[in-house]
Formats: C-alpha cells, structure tokens, sequence
C-alpha cells in the first residue's frame, strides 16, 4: 500500500469519488462525501484533508462507521478516517525497501528504531520516502519526500511519553481531468484515458508539518490517564481548471482557479480510561475533554477564463497565459474552535452475554471571521458558537460465544468549514442521526469472522453544491456567474443500506477479507435538487475479494494473492442527469511475494485486465488508472 485509495479497497460501504486536481482523495462513506473539514483524523487527532495521508510512518489507518465515530465530535457518523502512526520499538530494527514500477514510478524508503541507551528507556524511530513518478495521464507528474521521526521516552515504570514529528512536500502536475466531447459519460470514451486538459506548469502543492506528544499513565491495572497535544501546519497552492461546454470542433474553454492557503491546527485530548466493578456487572468507563483550535488564510484569488481555448482532441500547451498569485492575504483568517467533553460506560452483565453502552458528548464549536485588525472588521461580523448534545446507545446479546447481535442509535453533526465561494459567508453545521443494527459470528472454529450491518443516516441542514448557467431561483449561500458553480445549505438527506464482511483463513495457507454495500442516498427534502433522486457519487453497489495464498512446506516464504473489486454505477451529481450516469467499474489485482531470511521481494500488478473506468465530480471526469506493475525489494538488516 502506497495511496489511501489502495487502504479503502477491503472496506465495506467506501469508495473513491474522485480527486482534487489530483491533489488529494473524495470518499464517499455509506453514501455521504467525507468532509474535509471534520472526518480525517492522525492519531485521533483533527487534520485537514487538503493531500495524501497515507505515508511509510503510518502503522494503520482506522476506518470508523456509526456510533463508534461518535467520540471524535462534530462529525457525520458515515465514517472517520483515522491514521495512526509507527511507534519506536525497543529492539533494534532496520529495513530499506526499493519500489520501482511502471511510468517512471522510483521510491526507496527507510524504516529504522530502537533503543538510544542500554537501559532501553529511550527508544527512537525515524522514517523516510522519497518518491517520484510519471502516470498514464500525459504531462502529469508527481515528487514527494517524507521524513517522520519519533521518540519514546520510559520516564517511569509507569509513565511513558510519545514524540512524534512529520515533514512531507508533495508536488503534482495539477490534472483537472476530462470534459465530454457532447456533455455525456458515453462521450468521454471519445478520448484516450490518457488525455492531459491543464497546463504542465500548473502544480499542486501540499507541505504538512506536526509535531504530536502523547503522555500514558499507569495508575494501576485497571486505571489509565492519556493526553495527546500537536501541531499541524498546512499550506497548499492548488490550480484547478473548470472546463466549460465543448464546440464542435472540441474546442473549450478553461478558468484558472489559482490561490494559496495556510492551516494551523493546535489542540489536545486529556482521557481516563478504567474499569470497575458494581457486583458482577463490568463497567469499562471513559471521560475526556478535547479543545481544537483551527484556522485558516486565503490570498485573493486569481479566478478567470484563460486567454486561448484548449482542443480536447488534439491539446497544445504552453499558448495559454497563467496569472501568478499576487499573494495578498486575507485580513481574516476563518476559525474554527472546537471543545468537547465526553463520557461512556460499557456494561457487561451476565457472564458477558449482554453488553450495554451509554454515551454523551457535549459540543461547544464556533467558526467565523477572525480579522487581525479590529479596524478592518465589518460591522456586525460575528462568530456564532453552536452548543449540542450527541448521545449514542448501543446493545449487544451474545446467546453463544461465537454470536453476536448488536443495535445501536446515534446522534452527530458535522461542522463544514467555510464558504469556498465566499469565505465571509458562515456555514452552520449540519446535524445527522443513525440507527444500526447487525450481526457478527465466526466460523471454521473460530478462523472465519462474519458481520453483518444495517444502518440508516438522516442528515439535515446539508451543505451543498449546484450548478446553474442562469441564476438560481431558490435561495443559495454563493453563486458564480462565469462558471455557473454555486452552494446553499438546507434540506434532508437520506442513506440506508446493507453491509457484508467477511474476513479470516478459509484454511492454514489461504486467507480472505470479501466485502459487499447496498447502500440507498437519496435527496429526501431539497431546495436544489428533487426528492428521490440518488446522491451524487453514491454506487449503490460494491464489493469486493482478496485472497493471498501462503505455501506452508518446501516453498515457505512464497505468497500468492488475487483480487477483484467493483463499484457500481453512479451519478456525477445529485440532479440525476441520466446522461452523466457513470458506468460501474471492476478491477483485479495479482501478487507475488517471496521472503527468504531478510530478503523480500514482490510484484503487484494493479488493474490486471487493463479495465477502462472512470470516477468523476463537478461535471468533470477522471479516468481511473490503467494496468500498472510494480517491483518490491526489502531487506532488514
């Protein structure tokens, strides 16, 4: 795994939507867009998801569905992504690992850890990427480095204290997709997937710093205190190109979107987490406190079409005139303030066949304009704080040790950062609710987990996006004339579904984690779009299979794995234009590995049968990537 899209390939209920110039990923969780502005999360930790997260220092990335995402604040319960980094080990440890693939791809990396002092009470770890590649898409191009180093200082037997920084700079050739020749997803196979629209002198770029401390407490067996505070600045400088209609001639025209941005993040989570007894009935208890304080600035932006027009059949670069940004800041940043208290108990009665939870989070959070001059502040400029209550409830009853039936109710909601029309416009939360209930079992003694899940989410006073070549007749938040792309809050939106996994050993040597989603988003009340219709970038169908064969005997060390995933069909917006409707999309996968002593080596093959697919947003297209091959060498030593 080198992307995140990669991470989300086993998970029920997710997919890709497409990118951000291919800056960074849309998820759609459960049939809802993950917010940028709430749903991401390092070490429980807010970040923004302005780049690619997935890095060599992450150790695992949590996907967390329902109630149990609850804890983190002021999200949608349809998913948090939640990566948690690599911790120093008390042993000595080195690997280099060398990847070199198909369209330029060369990327060494370097994990190394253990003990600074004999005693082992100070342990370090340092992690390194560097990473270079071209793509199928002509003229696109991408460089990133990656440096993570960490420490582990064992103060006392009981007291422990976690340093973790992270430096990444992440350059792309910003690729704004494909336009349909006529407007229709059956015309966009017109053009060869491998089809550049921008400008090679058009970059995306991502820099990422932190610095996170986190402090454990042993008060004894059963109690534990834990406070995590960071740091996180971000800055990126993005060139997007909204393409219009296309003449006969496949001629169209280009706006540059061009601007840059900074974000600050500081906080801190303090939890006592224990266990206690009130005769035989269990009680696993957790109390907290968070507070976060994010920010961000804007330059003004350079917002226009381009001088000449572009042929999407036959493209030419270098004729257009790029504006660079003046670089006039904001005298306002927007910020955002986040604070919460929580507690919840987990209740096991009855030799652990019945488990109750109860939980309360109290939310205080404001956004709004934050001018450093007062001078310059507007009169009446406000920043509205928001206080609420989110309860969850959940029940399981195991009738035998290998069964268990859960149900579980939810309430949320997700703050939605600022207008990216018109950053003076605040945009209140949007309050969400979820019922769920499920099944999970094993079979095979034990080798072979099943879950089966239910769930319905309402969300209410959604933030969303329309476009309009004339003037909206309804109420909107911002509206653009040149390009027609506007936003408005209200309304109610719908997703209920089924999720299946299935994940274990079939046998020693064979392993498997399969995975199926049925999941209905719909427009229930809307002010932009009509009742019924399916959410944009909703499939209401995936799946998928992983199978990896490890040979036990004489050809031990050797790894076989085959894979096959699926995303059905779906809108590129919430209109339903059955025109735009997105064609559904398998892919499979082969590996092969073998590990002899200290030495690996594997190759990947992505796409294996060369499928042509394609995600898309904001009436732009993506083409999804073509068979690709890649080459692993490692060594520890």
């Amino acid at each position: 795994i080198t992307d995140t899209r990669d991470v989300i390939k086993n998970i029920s209920g997710m997919t890709v939507t497409g990118t951000y110039s291919g800056g960074y990923l849309f998820l759609n969780s459960r049939g809802f867009n993950m917010n940028n502005w709430s749903n991401f999360r390092r070490n429980g930790m807010f970040i923004w998801n302005m780049g690619h997260h997935f890095n060599d220092n992450i150790a695992q990335v949590e996907v967390l569905k329902g109630p149990a995402s609850v804890l983190y604040g002021d999200v949608a319960p349809g998913g948090i992504m939640n990566f948690v980094t690599k911790k120093p080990l008390n042993y000595n440890y080195k690997r280099f690992e060398l990847k070199v693939g198909e369209y330029g791809l060369i990327r060494p990396t370097l994990d190394i850890s253990g003990p600074v002092d004999e005693k082992g009470t100070l342990l370090y770890r340092l992690n390194a990427t560097y990473e270079k590649s071209n793509s199928f898409v002509n003229e696109v191009t991408n460089e990133a480095v990656m440096l993570a180093p960490a420490f582990t200082w064992k103060i006392h037997p009981k007291l422990k204290w976690d340093v973790e920084a992270t430096y990444k700079q992440d350059i792309r050739v910003a690729n704004p997709g494909i336009v349909s020749p006529d407007g229709t997803f059956k015309g966009v196979k017109r053009l060869p997937v491998s089809t550049f629209l921008g400008e090679p002198s058009a970059t995306y770029s991502f820099n990422d710093k932190s610095l996170f401390s986190t402090l454990n407490y042993f008060i004894n067996s059963n109690w534990k205190i834990r406070n995590t505070t960071y740091y996180n600045y971000t800055t990126r400088a993005p060139q997007l190109f909204f393409l219009g209609a296309v003449n006969p001639e496949g001629e169209t025209t280009r706006i540059q979107h061009y601007f840059n941005q900074w974000f600050k993040n500081q906080g801190t989570a303090f939890d006592v987490v224990g266990e206690v007894y009130t005769g035989k009935v269990k009680h696993q208890l957790l109390f907290g406190a968070d507070y976060t304080r994010s920010a961000d600035q804007y330059t003004d932006e350079v917002h226009g079409a381009l001088d000449t027009t572009i042929n999407i059949f036959n493209p030419k670069y270098g004729l257009s005139t790029l504006k660079a940004d003046p670089l006039n800041w904001a005298e306002f940043e927007y910020l955002y303030k986040r604070a919460g208290f929580y507690v919840q108990d987990q209740i096991s009665m009855f030799g652990e066949k019945l488990h109750a939870l109860i939980g309360l989070r109290y939310n205080i959070t404001s956004s709004g304009n934050h001018y450093f001059d007062p001078e310059l502040e507007p009169e009446g400029n406000q920043i509205p704080v928001d206080k609420q209550f989110s309860p969850r409830f959940g029940l399981v009853y195991k009738p035998l040790a290998e069964l268990s039936v859960y149900g579980s109710y939810t309430q949320s909601y997700e703050m939605n950062g600022s207008n990216w029309l018109d950053p003076t416009i605040a945009v209140a939360p949007t309050d969400a609710s979820q019922v769920e209930v499920g099944v999970k079992t094993s079979l095979a003694e034990d080798r072979l987990g099943i879950t089966v899940a239910a769930f319905q989410i309402d969300k209410k006073n959604i933030y969303g996006t329309f476009n309009s070549t004339t003037t909206p007749a309804f109420e909107y938040l911002a509206w653009g004339e040149e390009d027609g792309w506007g936003n408005y809050q209200g309304g109610h939106h719908r997703s209920k579904g089924i999720e299946m996994d299935l994940n274990g050993k079939l046998f020693e040597a064979l392993s498997l984690n399969a995975t199926y989603a049925f999941v209905d988003a719909e427009v229930i009340d809307d002010i932009a779009y009509e009742p019924g219709k399916q959410l944009e970038g909703n499939a209401k169908h995936s799946g998928s299979l992983w199978l990896n064969y490890a040979f036990q005997n004489k050809l031990k060390g050797l790894e076989l794995g085959y894979g096959i995933f699926y995303k059905g069909k779906f809108y590129l917006s919430s209109a339903n234009n059955p025109e735009e409707l997105v064609a559904a999309y398998h892919s499979m996968d082969v590996s092969a590995g073998y590990t002899y002593k200290k030495f690996t080596a594997r190759v990947n093959v992505t796409n294996l049968t060369n499928t042509i697919g394609y995600t898309g947003s904001y009436g732009v297209y993506e083409p999804l990537w073509v068979r690709r091959a890649v080459l692993s060498l490692a060594v520890k030593f």
